[in-house]
């Protein structure tokens, strides 16, 4: 089993299907590399968790991101997600002593299809329930799914459960009641201490339930030079010459993975060269 991981199941002979995750290794570089402040790491390891379990959705190459904006002192947080596991998140905060940490929070849902396709977002209102919540809020509104979330988080690690009831005979309601009452007794020393196979059978002894093989979450970022130097291009040749003359060279430092990118006055000059100039320059490390 690896150590962060991604795990589907579903239960034979009825509509709904869930996921498990666990977070710790990965969990530990977005928190190292990104610093966030220590009390937005609950939120922000709930997130996290709910993005690795949208992306058993997916059904497409791409990424899931949940985004929230709030009035607070957190003024954004988001978590993301790929298809294949990469997991990176931020926090960014203002400077409002003694304001709540969310205040009129927005969630916002966003699918990210890879090359092709065009993205999708969808929003809902955080209200005092929080996170889970919402996006149980979301999936009932905007896709007529029946879905439950339980997330937890610590500085060791997050997990998350979620089961969600699918499109099937619309009086069969009994058997996903039946479901939501025995997961709703998980606690959480069981989500972060029993392997999945042994938590889906303390919740769900009487059910026959069929485990998909495991799918492995690690941090990863997807910054690159190439990236950053199209986003000082769009900044203008003027506005980068001109920083290039204050401050000798232009620093760009990516908020997810921490890693420093600098460009001098000959790197800014090919950034706007006519000739198809390939910027060899090796990033700095963070």
């Amino acid at each position: 089993m690896p150590e962060d991981y991604l795990r589907k199941f579903m239960f034979e002979g009825l509509p709904v299907k869930g996921g498990l995750v666990r977070l710790a290794k990965s969990w530990q570089e977005v928190m190292v590399r990104g610093q966030p402040e220590p009390v937005a790491l609950g939120l922000l390891g709930e997130t996290l968790c709910a993005s690795v379990l949208l992306t058993s959705n997916l059904k497409f190459r791409g990424s899931v991101s949940l985004q929230i904006q709030s009035a607070g002192s957190m003024r954004l947080l988001l978590g993301q997600c790929t298809h294949t596991g990469l997991v990176r998140g931020v926090v960014r905060m203002r400077d409002k002593p003694g304001s709540p940490l969310v205040e009129q929070a927005i969630l916002a849902i966003n699918l990210e299809p890879e090359g092709v396709g065009a993205p999708y977002q969808g929003i809902v209102e955080m209200s005092a329930g929080g996170l889970v919540q919402a996006l149980e809020r979301y999936f009932l509104q905007s896709e007529q799914l029946e879905t439950r979330f339980w997330l937890i988080s610590d500085s060791q690690e997050c997990n998350g459960l979620m089961l969600q009831r699918l499109p099937g005979d619309p009086d069969d309601v009994d058997g996903w009641n039946r479901l939501q009452h025995l997961a709703a007794s998980v606690t959480h020393g069981e989500l972060k201490s029993c392997g999945t196979e042994e938590l889906l059978c303390k919740l769900f002894p009487e059910d026959n339930v069929r485990l998909f093989d495991s799918k492995r979450v690690q941090f990863g970022c997807s910054c690159s030079l190439q990236k950053v130097s199209g986003v000082l291009q769009s900044l203008g040749q003027e506005d980068i010459t001109r920083l290039i003359e204050e401050r000798s060279v232009v620093e760009v430092r990516c908020e997810y993975c921490g890693q420093n990118y600098e460009f001098d006055r000959v790197d800014a000059a090919a950034l706007f060269s006519q000739s198809p100039i390939v910027l060899q320059r090796n990033p700095g490390s963070h």
